[in-house]
């Protein structure tokens, strides 16, 4: 007997050392799902889901085991599991000798007694039980509470898969590439409402259970598993109608907040009109669910049909929600309604290629709300957005390429940030520049047409956009898109465009070298690896000089090429104009680079800033130019007495989106200048730039017009008020002292909507402890979502410790009511004050496995909240407590990422960097425009 068990433990180890790779085995696929779940939401202590599952399988190489996946928590029946061979008017069963679980992976594997050969088809039979997790991942519960329903506190069950969650609610198949149809079949109680996927086929008693029923669905077109959805909930439903009337499209929410799902049950059918006619593919289900969650940890979940949402991504109110909240909602529905089509029709085929799904998502909810919504000027405000973020995300050494490769599920999780969604996005409008309009959409439409209910790999995509582009004759037939495009998809960083012109000659050569925040040449430059040998991109260059300025004209004139050896090749323009008139490249920033150009050409874009005329530059330009030069001086490519000399032009300026740019650029200095004796010329300077614009958009008067751009006025006192410029900070708490001495200040708030963010922040940062428990109070019975978030932000805005380090403790409290989708939120706003930033710092050192606990162990979480650190910290002993904290934690910190843990360190140290070096020469240059 003891001979048999020694052999067994053998026999098992030897099979889990046989197979040790992070990707399922390719020799079996599932065909169809057969799922049952039933949901128990009854007792609060005892929240739980049971199930079974039927899955068929084809057989593509014969094997004697079967690899699927079971997450951790989830208990499967071993003795019910049945195999069976699928044939006509064959019923045998397959003897499974033993099951075993490979947590490294979440596998579990069924020994067989025999193989199952190639061809044949079979049915696996599984039960399995859990509980129903709190940590909005996987099948979930979420508690509210409905003054509608006065039934005190309530609970839903919801899922959330994305990226490799569907095996901890069932066994399955849990890869993207694993597509398969699914019938599923929820159990709830008959007060309960069940949705999924697909409209429900019927209802039917369980027989053993009173007032019980089954919710069976019809069946599911080829999907992933990620995809899969089913909530049980007593939500109340709004319906709406797509504009051709084949689609049934309904929004759900809690009782009490129904009509707050108005605006999202109106607009979501009239985007999804807007994707049909734009990529030429119906919508190719029945119906449309839009379900909003008071726990959910993303902005919103894709799954095909029934899309799930936080409450604050969904609801909105015409009395009470911000402009900027309107477009917010409108904009996060049209990301996950683009996904309908680019990523669950086409799906990526591992994760390396996560892009692809969220790039598209991203610039296609953007080309539909410039044309549904042209007056928000979305596609231009969006993409300059993104392009910044990538501009600034990208110029750290320790980033990475947008294609990166997985190998882990917890990896997974990593790659939902800024480099898939922003770089994608702006990757896909570069794209769509230089191939052109025609090209790209009859690109698309193939790509999508050939490869719908499929998966595919960014090559398929290259290949379709080089098809059309040659068809329409838009790019060189010696030039194909995957040439160009994987310079920019394979490899990390983006370039920096050098300019150099020869005014004689009426040229000028054009070279490229990787762009860093903290130059390689830097003594300081600690870095762990070494740089690139030959980074190199293919960079498509538009470009136009003061006499034959064409803002429209972004297609490539020219590109920056690369050798076999990827070696950079210079370019020479010439017939260029002479050498009283600028050179500016990139027009419209259609391509994410940064450009210097030479002394003399900076000098005469200035000139023309500074004239009446600098509006023929268009904005997105001038936006560029202040953000270039502004890094550029960061990084010591460029003098500051050249950067604040061309800045100070934008006083004239009353356009958005320059402003966005310089304010992005110049809040990097301010978090460090606040903290020096320089800050009193630097808070000088800055109410001098502010102050013709501040006036220009009314200050923080009441608009009734709108004629001033939302956005701009709000980002403008925002500044003004944290700067305390004296008109804003007296308005701001004018404001809020009217709404404190209401008598009914939860139904009456005298704060302008659009400026509530400005208001309550303002208030809170020159207010008291009773000005803070009024606000508290207000969060405390407010219903509105986003009036919640912005009320939790503005909080951690007080300057006072003590209430700093009351609403750290209230948030991670394990009763914390705060929901923990907005603790990230809170810990950022606390950060980022000058007073909150050593108390939220203290915070997570001391407290670190408190915040281990409350984040469920999750380090993708907590590096977060330490990247938020790093971004504000700038003194050498602030870099020193980082490294410290960092060096003492790294086997729990490095289970996410290495990588994460090295860019926080590089964030701080370019911080320092410019406090010790750049500093002194900025504070002189401040100190002359202030003297001026």
């Amino acid at each position: 007997m003891r001979i048999l068990m020694l052999l067994s433990a053998v026999f098992a180890t030897f099979c889990n050392a046989s197979y040790d790779y992070y990707r399922l085995p390719r020799s079996i696929k599932p065909q169809h799902y057969n799922l049952r779940i039933m949901t128990h939401l009854e007792n609060p202590k005892r929240l739980i889901f049971t199930g079974d599952v039927e899955i068929m399988l084809r057989i593509f190489q014969s094997t004697n085991n079967i690899t699927l996946h079971a997450g951790p928590g989830l208990n499967i029946a071993e003795g019910s599991t049945r195999l069976q061979l699928t044939k006509y008017h064959c019923h045998e069963l397959i003897e499974i000798k033993s099951m075993q679980r490979h947590s490294k992976y979440d596998f579990v594997i069924l020994h067989l007694d025999q193989y199952l050969q190639r061809g044949q088809r079979y049915t696996l039979r599984l039960r399995f039980w859990s509980r129903l997790g709190h940590s909005m991942a996987g099948y979930y519960a979420s508690s509210y509470l409905d003054n509608a329903d006065d039934c005190g506190q309530q609970f839903m069950s919801v899922t959330q898969f994305e990226p490799a969650d569907a095996r901890t609610a069932f066994p399955c198949f849990d890869e993207p590439d694993f597509k398969a149809t699914f019938n599923i079949t929820l159990g709830h109680h008959s007060k309960y409402n069940a949705l999924s996927n697909m409209p429900v086929l019927e209802r039917i008693p369980i027989c053993e259970r009173q007032n019980w029923l089954w919710s069976i669905f019809k069946q599911t077109e080829l999907m992933s598993t990620y995809l899969v959805a089913y909530s049980i909930n007593n939500f109340h439903g709004y319906a709406s109608q797509n504009y051709k009337g084949h689609v049934r499209f309904t929004t759900w929410a809690r009782a009490s907040a129904i009509e707050q799902c108005r605006y999202a049950s109106e607009l979501g059918p009239r985007i999804m009109s807007q994707f049909e006619k734009m990529i030429g593919i119906e919508y190719t289900l029945p119906k449309m669910d839009q379900l909003a969650v008071p726990d959910f940890s993303a902005g919103a979940m894709e799954n095909w049909g029934l899309i799930t949402y936080r409450e604050a991504s969904l609801f909105y109110a015409e009395d009470a929600s911000s402009h900027l909240d309107k477009q917010h909602i409108a904009t996060i529905i049209a990301h996950e309604l683009a996904h309908q089509w680019f990523g669950n029709l086409v799906t990526m085929e591992w994760w390396n290629d996560l892009w692809l799904n969220e790039g598209f998502a991203t610039y296609m909810a953007t080309l539909a709300m410039e044309k549904m919504c042209c007056q928000w000027h979305a596609y231009k405000e969006d993409m300059l957005d993104n392009v910044l973020a990538v501009l600034n995300t990208d110029a750290y050494f320790n980033t990475r390429p947008i294609h990166q490769a997985v190998s882990r599920a917890s990896q997974i999780s990593e790659l939902f940030d800024a480099i898939t969604y922003r770089k994608g996005a702006v990757l896909i409008r570069m794209m769509h520049m230089f191939i052109g309009d025609v090209a790209f959409h009859s690109g698309l439409h193939c790509y999508l047409s050939k490869h719908a209910y499929d998966n595919t790999r960014q090559a398929d995509l290259w290949l379709a956009l080089t098809e059309a582009a040659h068809e329409y004759d838009s790019i060189p037939l010696d030039l194909q898109v995957q040439t160009v495009m994987d310079t920019w998809t394979l490899q990390k960083g983006i370039p920096l465009v050098q300019v150099k012109r020869h005014y004689l000659k009426k040229s000028a050569t054009i070279t490229q070298q990787r762009f860093l925040i903290i130059q390689e040449d830097d003594s300081y430059n600690q870095a762990e690896e070494h740089l690139d040998e030959n980074p190199c991109w293919f960079v498509p260059i538009s470009y136009a000089t003061q006499c034959t300025y064409n803002s429209i004209a972004t297609e490539p004139r020219a590109w920056l090429r690369c050798t076999a050896q990827h070696e950079p090749v210079p370019l020479l323009l010439q017939n260029l104009s002479g050498d009283d008139e600028w050179l500016i490249l990139n027009i419209q920033v259609a391509a994410p680079y940064r450009i210097n150009y030479d002394t003399d050409n900076w000098e005469l874009i200035s000139k023309t800033l500074h004239s009446s005329e600098y509006y023929r530059i268009h904005d997105m330009n001038r936006a560029q130019l202040l953000d270039d030069a502004l890094a550029l001086a960061w990084s010591g490519l460029m003098t500051y007495e050249l950067t604040l000399e061309l800045l100070t032009y934008v006083k004239q300026d009353s356009a958005y989106i320059p402003w966005r740019a310089a304010l992005d650029q110049l809040n990097s200095i301010y978090r460090i200048i606040r903290y020096t004796d320089d800050f009193e010329e630097f808070q000088h300077f800055m109410h001098h730039l502010l102050s013709p614009i501040y006036c220009y958009l009314d200050g923080m008067q009441k608009y009734g017009d709108n004629r001033h751009h939302v956005a701009h006025k709000t980002l403008i006192a925002k500044w003004a008020c944290h700067l305390s410029l004296r008109d804003c900070v007296e308005r701001a708490l004018k404001y809020y002292h009217r709404w404190f001495i209401c008598s009914q200040p939860d139904s009456m708030n005298p704060v302008p909507v659009n400026l509530r963010s400005v208001v309550y922040c303002t208030a809170m940062q020159h207010g008291d402890g009773e000005d803070w428990n009024f606000l508290w109070h207000r969060y405390r019975n407010s219903s509105l979502a986003s009036e919640q978030r912005l009320i939790l932000f503005a909080l951690g805005c007080t300057e006072k410790v003590f209430l700093l380090q009351r609403y750290l403790r209230i948030v991670y409290h394990e009763q914390s009511f705060i929901r923990k989708q907005d603790a990230s939120l809170i810990f950022g706003a606390i950060v980022r004050s000058e007073v909150g930033f050593g108390v939220a710092r203290d915070f997570y050192f001391q407290n670190f496995k408190l915040l281990q606990k409350y984040y469920n162990a999750n380090t993708h979480e907590l590096i977060a909240l330490l990247n938020l650190i790093a971004q504000h910290s700038s003194s050498l002993e602030d870099y020193k407590q980082l490294k410290t904290f960092i060096d003492g934690h790294q086997l729990v910190l490095k289970q996410s990422s290495s990588r994460s843990l090295l860019r926080a360190l590089e964030q701080a140290k370019a911080n320092v960097l410019w406090r010790q070096h750049k500093l002194p020469e900025f504070a002189r240059q401040l100190a002359m425009c202030n003297c001026d």
